[in-house]
């Protein structure tokens, strides 16, 4: 039997003791019901963003997003009503798998429905308008606000630090986030971040902390004062073994001066074998024995292949020689990232060029051991966040002689088919970072030429060239390194730039391992270092003039305003 209650507030049809509301205290409850559920997510959003700097972003996010759906579930649904749920359609899912439950943050034995990411979608809706650039698509986006906010944090932390420990905790959370994170570079700077670190690095503090404040610095952009009166910048050329006429110059320059290349150059900037080298005595400073008898043994084994293996291997894999031991064994003497040897505050700036073939235009791709100042751009994409041997590596995968690296959504080849001689590079990228310094010296090493003979010239009699002669006399012009050299001996002050190419008896392949051309191509080097003393005793001239008194005073005096500002 049915019974009618009528009131001027709400209207009840009992059945049974059963309380059915009408269509209008359902939209009011789920009304209140939403308004409670934005009030969490406001105070969730808060905490949020204060517990961002004791753990990381997306760990955060996972654990709010879990308890906010406990919370959810255990709301009784009468409350909120299955249109409420509806809504939020596109997160409710039923999941009866551990994988997928686990990877939504609920636990599958407290309930059937998983309610997922409604706080992700929320904070989502937040971050929309905001333009993520394609290579941090890996990342789960996280708004402006979030990364300012986090940064404010970290380096309010660290200037909070009363102890070493407290200080190397701070330095390796900044110099994380900043890896994460590079467009916070910015807002670390505008919150007094140079400041704080060099202020923590000229008191003398102890050493556990130099190397992440180097590390933190050069991550930010900043570059310290050079050594000499100027910049002093070492190139080297792309050329497989000949780069054994770079090792031998290299150690007439050593003996001129009785000191290690990397203490001479601020800048080492080398292509193919120029960036094997650059990295082997530049970032981890080996001498040069070491590096000569590491050089020798790679190139035996890497380039020891048989004619049949070889061929098949260049059909299939369009790489002659073995690129998985080539790899193994770069790994083996690089195992490092780039920005973290800048922790050494002896090691040079180091760059190493690739090409990126998979863009519309090819386009040159420079590995760097430092980052640019937030306010500077350079003509050349790049990065620092690789592995050492990932940028040799790709710096040095030539075309059929091993496969080309991909790194993200780029694909590299041999940084010689676009820029054999790299010393316009080095130039450019030096001046980014010391802009008001002048450049003191540049030495450019070639890996070796040969006299051209005009009887050997060959004259098309028609008029027509065929394709083949075509392609080879543009990819001649496009790796010419003297066309480089002519140019920068030409705009350079006289006595700023020198370059070593020696003549050679026989201009031998990249891959030439036959120990008596080997020690013909040295014989070379020799004879070519005795015709030109006096060209090396000039360059190391050059190089060892120091900064005078007035120039360290100015530096001085920079840094304290730097400090103080």
């Amino acid at each position: 039997m049915k019974r009618v209650y009528t009131n001027t507030n709400k209207t009840y049809i009992s059945v049974a003791k059963r309380y059915i509301p009408d269509s209008t205290s359902i939209d009011g409850l789920k009304m209140q019901a939403k308004s409670v559920i934005l009030k969490q997510w406001k105070l969730i959003n808060q905490l949020k963003i204060y517990f961002s700097k004791f753990a990381h972003d997306s760990n955060i996010e996972n654990v709010l997003n879990k308890e906010f759906a406990k919370f959810l579930q255990k709301i009784d649904p009468k409350i909120y009503g299955n249109d409420f749920v509806q809504q939020f359609s596109s997160t409710i899912s039923v999941d009866n798998s551990q994988e997928k439950s686990d990877a939504k943050g609920i636990d599958k034995d407290k309930g059937g429905i998983s309610f997922p990411n409604i706080f992700s979608n929320m904070w989502k809706e937040e971050t929309k308008s905001v333009t993520i650039p394609k290579w941090k698509t890996e990342k789960p986006a996280v708004s402006k606000e979030l990364v300012a906010a986090r940064t404010k944090s970290i380096v309010s932390s660290l200037a909070l630090a009363e102890s070493d420990k407290w200080r190397l905790y701070e330095l390796e959370n900044l110099i994380t986030h900043l890896k994460q994170y590079p467009e916070a570079k910015h807002c670390a700077v505008k919150e007094g971040a140079i400041r704080l670190l060099l202020r923590l690095s000229y008191k003398g503090k102890k050493k556990s902390i130099q190397g992440p404040l180097n590390e933190a610095l050069s991550l930010i952009g900043h570059a310290h004062p050079v050594r000499g009166e100027g910049i002093r910048i070492l190139s080297i050329d792309g050329g497989g073994t000949r780069g054994i006429l770079v090792i031998e110059m290299l150690r007439k320059l050593e003996e001129l001066s009785g000191k290690p290349a990397y203490e001479m150059f601020d800048m080492i900037c080398g292509v193919s074998t120029g960036a094997i080298i650059g990295a082997l005595i530049g970032l981890k400073q080996h001498t040069l024995d070491e590096t000569t008898e590491i050089y020798r043994s790679i190139s035996s084994r890497v380039f020891t292949q048989s004619t049949l293996k070889g061929t098949s291997s260049l059909v299939w894999s369009h790489s002659y020689y073995d690129t998985e031991l080539w790899e193994k064994l770069l790994q083996e003497q690089m195992d490092s990232t780039l920005i973290q040897t800048a922790r050494n505050s002896k090691t040079p700036k180091y760059c190493a060029v690739s090409a990126v073939v998979n863009h519309p235009r090819l386009a040159a791709y420079v590995f760097r051991n430092y980052s640019l100042p937030y306010n500077v751009q350079s003509q050349y994409m790049g990065g620092y966040d690789h592995q050492v041997w990932e940028a040799v590596r790709a710096s040095a995968a030539a075309p059929t002689y091993f496969e080309e690296f991909k790194i993200g959504n780029m694909i590299l080849q041999d940084g010689g088919i676009l820029v054999n001689n790299p010393t316009a590079v080095a130039i450019h990228e030096a001046k980014l970072l010391w802009p008001t310094t002048p450049i003191q010296c540049v030495v450019s090493f070639g890996t070796g030429r040969t006299v051209p003979n005009p009887i050997e010239i060959k004259v098309p009699t028609n008029n027509n060239t065929s394709w083949k002669h075509k392609f080879l006399a543009i990819l001649d012009s496009a790796t010419d390194t003297e066309g480089v050299h002519t140019m920068l001996s030409d705009l350079l002050p006289e006595g700023v730039y020198y370059r070593f190419n020696p003549y050679l008896t026989e201009m031998l392949e990249m891959s030439e391992i036959d120990p008596v051309k080997l020690e013909q191509l040295k014989r070379d080097a020799i004879m070519y270092l005795r015709r030109n003393e006096d060209k090396f005793q000039y360059a190391i001239k050059k190089l060892s003039v120091r900064r005078n008194y007035v120039q360290k005073s100015m530096d001085w005096i920079n840094v304290q305003k730097q400090i103080y500002a």
